[in-house]
């Protein structure tokens, strides 16, 4: 199955296409643009003519919507999705219904990529409003913040892929 981009940003949005493992720009457009609509029915057109549609998508959301925390554990101790929630709400004053994490171990270290359902939702949104499907969320962290790309899904909206699956910790 094709698999296509969508990079939100407040300076461009982006549509890449995998080819071959590669990522390759379809296209680009400035949020901003009084033809956002006719350039966003010209990215997915051509998004139609390499996948025939529903042309399904993963969201980029932007790396500023999103929190990056390190947190070192003692590993004999489980650490478990609703402890890592509890501290995001913690330190962010949201609510556990107001916000999706990802994390993983890393040593010693629990690495954590919260974002709110708020943005995916308005990611989603948009991404709908123009054509596409979204089967997936994610940000890009720099380096050091998050071991991989980290994977955001709203249980109420998405399903995690099966190949995305959450690692165990070891």
């Amino acid at each position: 199955m094709p698999k296509f981009t969508l990079e939100l940003s407040t300076e461009a949005i982006r549509l890449l296409f995998d080819l071959h493992g590669q990522p390759c720009v379809i296209g680009d457009v400035t949020p901003s643009s009084r033809h956002l609509d006719p350039q966003m029915a010209a990215l997915h057109s051509l998004a139609a003519r390499l996948s025939k549609p529903p042309i399904v998508t993963t969201i980029v959301v932007p790396r500023e919507h999103v929190l990056y925390k390190t947190v070192n554990v003692d590993r004999v101790q489980d650490v478990t999705t609703q402890e890592i929630v509890d501290y995001i709400c913690g330190v962010t004053q949201l609510t556990k219904d107001a916000i999706c994490v990802d994390w993983v171990f890393a040593g010693s270290a629990v690495h954590i990529a919260a974002v709110e359902k708020l943005t995916l939702l308005e990611a989603g949104e948009f991404a709908k409003r123009h054509g596409f499907v979204t089967d997936v969320f994610t940000s890009y962290a720099l380096t050091g913040q998050f071991p991989r790309q980290p994977v955001f899904h709203d249980s109420n909206t998405l399903k995690l892929p099966s190949f995305m699956q959450r690692q165990k910790p070891r």
